[in-house]
């Protein structure tokens, strides 16, 4: 009796063993594939703190821009800034002097003496536009956001974008045509003025994000 309850027992023991080791070999039957998970996780990580990271960034230059500081904005470029790689645009006869002999650059002490002309000339009003109308935050899930502050009565609207590809973060900004707007008024050029000479115009800001900082590399203009 008792050889025969100690033979069913190594007999349970023995078949409770067989059953871990094919499960075992069943979960390592193909250690590629989990491997591979492990590695895209690490990768989706990866790529999420760097996507928050540059949100980071793109919070701090909405702060600078917002503050309308002057030696904080200028911070945010590497000066003597060249006409090649920043299209800048002053009605001002001192500043073009300037700008010539400095061999067509804008020196820091030009970007803040002529501040004010500078930041209409690059759009400085619009892009804190951008950054009021876009959330930022929502490019953790999106590589370009938009935002059009379309108002009917108007003739003219602004368009706003930010676009994230590769390494290059772009801002942009838009003037554009309202096709609807009706108006029995004619602008100061005698045109309408919902015309494309008045109303369709564009600016760009370019930066490099290298997974720590976002720099500027140029910005330019069309219209």
């Amino acid at each position: 009796m008792k050889i025969s309850l100690y033979s069913k027992f190594m007999k349970h023991t023995f078949l409770f063993f067989i059953a871990f080791i094919a499960l075992v070999a069943c979960n390592n039957s193909d250690p590629t594939k989990s491997t591979s998970d492990i590695e895209t996780g690490k990768e989706f990580d990866t790529e999420r703190t760097a996507r928050q990271t540059l949100i980071g960034e793109l919070k701090k230059l909405q702060q600078v821009v917002a503050s309308k500081n002057k030696e904080k904005i200028a911070d945010i470029f590497q000066f003597p800034l060249s006409d090649t790689a920043y299209s800048i645009y002053v009605d001002n006869e001192n500043y073009y002097e300037q700008f010539k002999n400095n061999g067509n650059k804008t020196t820091k002490a030009m970007f803040l003496s002529y501040f004010k002309d500078i930041s209409e000339s690059i759009w400085l009003d619009q892009l804190n536009n951008l950054f009021q109308s876009i959330k930022v935050d929502s490019l953790l899930h999106h590589d370009k956001l938009n935002h059009d502050d379309y108002l009917k009565t108007q003739p003219c609207y602004y368009s706003y974008q930010i676009e994230i590809d590769k390494s290059t973060v772009t801002l942009s900004m838009s003037m554009n045509s309202n096709k609807d707007y009706k108006s029995k008024n004619i602008s100061e050029y005698e045109i309408p003025e919902n015309s494309s000479e008045i109303c369709e115009h564009a600016f760009w800001w370019t930066f490099i994000f290298d997974g720590k900082e976002l720099t500027l590399k140029g910005f330019t203009g069309a219209g």
